[in-house]
């Protein structure tokens, strides 16, 4: 049985992660720079530490990590969102006192890097490509970049952002003005895919899958963020997640956002080295060993039962599901699926989380962002130097 600590508390992934490891036997710890992060009010965990917001204090965060590590005797450090950049940033320091699921910083980096992702999948030379790809990152860039080309057939995205943050999918030319590419926040220019999308997760070690799984979104929260999942069976990206991991040799978590084009034509948009989703579609033991006992053959999830975010699935789509009449599809969906934050062996996380959502909220208030941005903006890491923070 082991010790485990899980990093990035406040996110649905962490509280499903300690439940599963919780139900397999091993005690869990948890460590956020928020006071009441979600998972924290779970009987699945021990005890929740809050340490240093590591976009501020990066250096106080990894020694905070260290010492829970050294005074809690942990096994297994598993980060779950963006704070992973700064566990990578010193992971030579924490791997002395722990085992660390993470890569290299130099690894970390290139594939959160939506331009150096790109860069790589072209160096990899797998059957699967990025889309064309243009790096931005002054306004006479942009400006010339847009003068020759029809930019609705284009896709602007920050370099270093999530959940479809600030992404405008096939703009007008009247809002190109909008997009203010620099070399301290540079833009991506991705020639628009228009088909369906997939997303995966997946646990690899020394190059080898041993977790996979791919789903799709059928409801999300604004344009990015997936609420209702879907599991999903394809052979070409599971193919794809199996060289890659080879080819990197890669040792983490990974994700992937894949697009199917009207020819049928696969491509990959983008990397999220950590925790995604599909987390949620795993049963909860066989994902435990997955993390901890990897099996010689990727394990890869078979139930038909999809998974949400309750709550916020009825927040976000529940209104407009009454005013285009489709209320009766919407409550089929809704009765059908696996909540994956409600337990009613574990009900505390759900019926505390205003309190959670409250504390963000203030944040958001207070520096004048939306609730999405007031949600990461401690943990995220956007390409700036750690050394002289």
């Amino acid at each position: 049985m082991k010790r485990i600590l899980l990093t990035g508390a406040r996110a649905p992934v962490a509280l499903d992660l300690a439940r599963k490891f919780s139900k397999a036997g091993h005690t869990v710890y948890l460590a956020d720079s928020i006071a009441l992060p979600l998972a924290r009010w779970s009987r699945s965990v021990k005890r929740t530490f809050q340490v240093p917001a590591p976009a501020s204090n990066p250096v106080l965060f990894v020694n905070a990590l260290e010492s829970i590590c050294r005074s809690e005797k942990i096994d297994l450090l598993i980060p779950t969102c963006e704070e992973i950049f700064f566990v990578a940033s010193g992971l030579e320091q924490l791997q002395k006192v722990t085992q660390v699921l993470s890569e290299s910083f130099e690894t970390m980096h290139r594939l959160h890097s939506k331009w150096q992702f790109v860069q790589l999948i072209e160096n990899l030379a797998l059957e699967v490509q990025a889309p064309e790809s243009h790096l931005l990152c002054d306004a006479e860039a942009l400006e010339a970049f847009v003068r020759t080309r029809n930019t609705k057939d284009w896709v602007f995205k920050p370099v270093y952002s999530r959940f479809a943050s600030r992404t405008s999918v096939g703009p007008e030319p009247d809002r190109i003005s909008e997009i203010r590419p620099s070399e301290s926040d540079p833009w991506l220019a991705q020639r628009r895919i228009k088909g369906q999308e997939f997303s995966t997760f997946s646990i690899s070690s020394h190059g080898r899958v041993c977790a996979h799984a791919c789903y799709r979104s059928k409801y999300r929260a604004g344009v990015g963020a997936g609420i209702y999942f879907l599991n999903v069976i394809d052979p070409r990206i599971q193919s794809f997640v199996d060289r890659f991991s080879e080819k990197m040799h890669f040792t983490g978590q990974v994700g992937f956002d894949f697009m199917y084009d009207e020819d049928g034509t696969l491509y990959v948009l983008e990397c999220n080295p950590r925790s995604t989703s599909g987390l949620h579609m795993f049963e909860d033991l066989e994902l435990a060993n997955a993390y901890l006992q990897p099996t010689p053959e990727a394990i890869v999830p078979t139930s038909e039962t999809p998974r949400m975010l309750g709550a916020v699935l009825a927040l976000c789509t529940l209104p407009s599901a009454i005013v285009h009449g489709t209320i009766r599809s919407w409550i089929s969906d809704y009765a059908r699926a696996r909540d994956v934050i409600f337990s009613w062996r574990d009900p505390l996380p759900m019926l505390l989380s205003p309190f959670s959502i409250l504390e963000i909220g203030i944040r958001a208030i207070r520096t004048g962002n939306s609730l999405s941005q007031a949600s990461t903006m401690d943990i995220e890491w956007n390409g700036e130097d750690l050394q002289q923070r």
